[in-house]
């Protein structure tokens, strides 16, 4: 019997993504990043912008906003906890949109996203191929691996904004694919696994415990040209990575030197947790009930385990048990083993599953529970597409570049969070009056102090206060005139509900003009 033309079509459709699994995940993730850098706007927390958008953007504006460089610090210069390596990247980044002419800061945080959303597409493919290397008898697997890190939780709002974490994920799956891609390594395997270790490394240091944590592996395989071949390669992939030390320090190191004594200082001052925090961060971030199967997936198989499973599962808990010891804790230090942990956990899982009796009596609750995981993520996904983290505070500033603002003042009331000055388009001066836990003097007598640089605008910062503050400096200064008003994003405020500590403010924006006390 003749087929009609759109079953022929349908048969060479299936045919294809037969040939080629890769495909359908690798474009749905595009797309989903492409989603999320249009609308996912502003930044998620302190380090993905101040740390970044606000050091490398300043750079090229000729200033210095974190007073990085030691030309710009007085007295004997001293290197701060920063690691020039990925701020230096973002500089080149800014370097290229300010040549083509490319200067609004929406329009380059745009261009920003874009280039972070499509070099994160990387983490998908080395996902899947890391997952056929560990079982090349599970293709479906690999396929299911891509899929969730293509569209599953948070991965493809995570993939488009500025965290180091992230961005050293591709080139630590480059590392773990080429150990697990055969028990022999050749010399190809060798070298790109010591790139890839040496250039995570050099973006984020923490990532060198994984190269520590593979040496002996190796040792007990008995493969020391390996061993020595990956561990040069990575070292010198490492300086590389840090020669910047060398045109702004005249040395190298001098970052990393900077960084561990600041860790060894400062530790305390940052968030604290139980040694088993990063169990709740990885059973949330990876959605109940797949979390729990896939950490069951990883870290079950013992004995039965192949030698290429341990090359890769032993730097990963390493990783891991690391940071649950740290004292210093927070959710996105995790985030770069993540995606080999996704795999680990889906072909243990699935290794695991064939093998149980249990399991094969009861294949639809199988089936239901990855129903059920897939279910709350196509919940979540639309928020997290669209989540315009941090609205109030980069609207604020949006709004003084688009009034060709020069200075301004922040009257905080019930936050004192800091203003995204890059969205602004100026690095002028600001000012600040904190009035926050019932403090604040004479708005007159603070607002004198502002003449040598006078704001064009107020900005006043808050929530629950925000119309006492508004009305002592209305007092004061009668002809200070309102503009508008920004509320706080719908996420911002829900985390807040969730968590206090994630701040949210609306931000009320009154015209100064001729109202301040000056001669």
């Amino acid at each position: 019997k003749a087929e009609c033309p759109g079953q022929l079509g349908n048969r060479h459709l299936t045919s294809f993504m037969q040939r080629h699994p890769l495909l359908a995940p690798l474009f749905a993730g595009l797309i989903l990043r492409l989603v999320a850098a249009q609308f996912s706007t502003g930044y998620m927390m302190h380090d993905d912008h101040f740390l970044v958008v606000e050091a490398a953007s300043s750079w090229i504006d000729g200033e210095d906003y974190n007073n990085w460089l030691p030309w710009n610090q007085s007295g004997t210069p001293a290197a701060k906890p920063a690691n020039f390596t990925y701020v230096g990247s973002q500089f080149l980044v800014f370097s290229a949109l300010e040549w083509m002419g490319i200067a609004n800061p929406k329009a380059q945080m745009l261009w920003v996203r874009l280039l972070h959303g499509l070099f994160g597409c990387l983490t998908i493919v080395l996902g899947y191929l890391l997952s056929r290397a560990l079982s090349p008898g599970q293709p479906k697997t690999a396929v299911h691996v891509a899929w969730m890190l293509a569209a599953g939780g948070l991965w493809p709002l995570l993939s488009v904004h500025q965290l180091v974490e992230m961005v050293s994920i591709p080139p630590l799956m480059l590392a773990f694919w080429m150990l697990a891609k055969q028990r022999d390594l050749g010399w190809k395997e060798i070298l790109f696994a010591g790139i890839g270790i040496g250039i995570a490394t050099g973006l984020r240091y923490q990532c060198g415990i994984i190269g520590l944590a593979l040496a002996p592996v190796l040792i007990l395989e008995g493969k020391w040209r390996e061993l020595m071949g990956i561990g040069t390669t990575a070292l010198v992939t490492f300086f590389v990575a840090q020669s910047p030390d060398l045109f702004v320090w005249g040395e190298p190191f001098v970052q990393l030197r900077g960084y561990i004594e600041y860790n060894q200082t400062h530790a305390d001052n940052y968030p604290k947790g139980p040694w088993y925090q990063y169990l709740l961060t990885l059973l949330g971030l990876l959605i109940p009930p797949a979390s729990i199967m896939l950490l069951w997936g990883a870290f079950h198989k013992g004995k039965s385990a192949s030698v290429v499973w341990w090359r890769v599962l032993v730097p990963v808990a390493a990783f891991l048990v690391f940071h649950s010891a740290f004292i210093n804790k927070q959710e996105r230090f995790i985030l770069p083993i993540v995606p080999a942990l996704v795999a680990l956990g889906a072909v243990g899982w699935q290794t695991w599953k064939d093998q149980s009796q249990w399991w094969s009596r009861r294949p639809r609750l199988h089936t239901s529970l990855w129903g059920v995981f897939w279910g709350v993520n196509l919940l979540v996904l639309p928020f997290t597409l669209t989540y315009e983290a941090k609205k109030s505070r980069v609207s604020a500033m949006s709004f003084l570049h688009d009034n060709n603002a020069h200075h301004f003042a922040m009257i905080q009331v019930d936050s004192g969070a800091m203003p995204p000055q890059f969205y602004s388009g100026t690095w002028g001066t600001y000012h600040t009056d904190n009035r926050r836990d019932g403090k604040g003097q004479d708005p007159l007598k603070v607002a004198a102090q502002w003449c040598t640089h006078p704001p064009e605008f107020l900005l006043f910062q808050g929530h629950q206060h925000l119309g006492e503050a508004v009305q002592a400096y209305k007092n004061a200064m009668p002809d200070i005139r309102y503009v508008t008003t920004i509320q706080a994003g719908r996420v911002d405020r829900w985390l807040s509900q969730l968590n206090p500590i994630n701040s949210s403010e609306r931000i009320m924006i009154y015209a100064v003009e001729d109202a301040l006390p000056c001669p």
